[in-house]
């Protein structure tokens, strides 16, 4: 085993050479503090986890979920991220890293995907398994789009961000997620690697084996309803403005018919006065 302390040096005498590399300020050194601390409780982590694997079950890829605004957090968030950590490894956990529901891991192995919350999973030993000869359809659909960035020039540009929604149900469970798009390079790769799942069928459209379920518990669906809602909603407020403006009628027409009385007031005020 190499020993860190003279790595760490000898890594020094490098930086002194080649001159390249600047002193770390505060933010920098607490970033990298904080990377080495996840970095081994993950691998503290994957270690619990892997007794529950299967025999000859090998584990490809993990791809995680956070809440800080990369994905939905439709799945495994649970009621405003509430949670109460009980055991002592879920409260250091919580002391570390200062997350409750808000991590949480897909595993990408040869035989099924294993999706838990760490704080679960620390907590209860909780996680749920997805067996690929269960899934019949995976949705991956490429959602796009565009805001001006003020940030980098003036006048702005737009600019095109891309999510992907992830969806599939196995058995009676029904797993849906925003991705963006390094997790969704992630997925790609493991669509076209992992042998069982190259045999299930990838669709931009939503699987579901009852129709309830197809109506109701369809992100996409919900995504089109809500939308075309609120642009209907908004097309119609429009509408009434300018029927009370125009017209004075409506019921928005109190509010042109104030502001007239308001000024003819004021004009009769100002004439009594001078």
């Amino acid at each position: 085993m190499v020993n860190p302390f003279k790595t760490v040096i000898n890594q020094f005498n490098n930086e002194i050479n080649n001159r390249s590399t600047k002193e770390l300020n505060a933010q920098q050194k607490r970033n990298l503090f904080n990377q080495t601390k996840m970095y081994i409780f993950l691998q503290s982590f994957i270690e619990k986890i892997k007794p529950y694997l299967e025999e000859g079950e090998e584990i490809h890829a993990y791809l995680p979920m956070t809440n800080d605004g990369q994905n939905a957090s439709v799945v495994g968030l649970g009621l405003m991220g509430m949670y109460h950590p009980e055991s002592p490894e879920a409260k250091a956990y919580v002391k570390d890293f200062n997350d409750l529901r808000g991590n949480r891991l897909l595993i990408f192995t040869n035989k099924k995907m294993i999706f838990t919350t760490i704080i679960e999973f620390l907590d209860q030993r909780t996680f749920f398994s997805y067996p690929y000869s269960t899934i019949k359809a995976i949705t991956l659909k490429e959602n796009k789009m565009t805001y001006f960035d003020w940030d980098e020039s003036f006048p702005p540009k737009r600019v095109a961000l891309y999510t992907y929604t992830f969806d599939f149900e196995s058995e009676n469970h029904i797993f849906s997620e925003l991705l963006g798009q390094r997790d969704a390079d992630i997925l790609k790769r493991q669509l076209l690697e992992i042998p069982a799942l190259q045999t299930i069928l990838v669709t931009e459209k939503i699987y579901r084996k009852r129709t309830f379920d197809r109506v109701v518990n369809n992100p996409i669906l919900a995504y089109k309803v809500t939308f075309y809602f609120f642009n209907i909603l908004a097309a119609i407020v429009l509408l009434l403005f300018a029927l009370g403006g125009f017209f004075h009628i409506g019921p928005f027409k109190f509010i042109f018919d104030l502001s007239t009385a308001i000024v003819i007031k004021s004009s009769m005020l100002f004439h009594l006065i001078s």
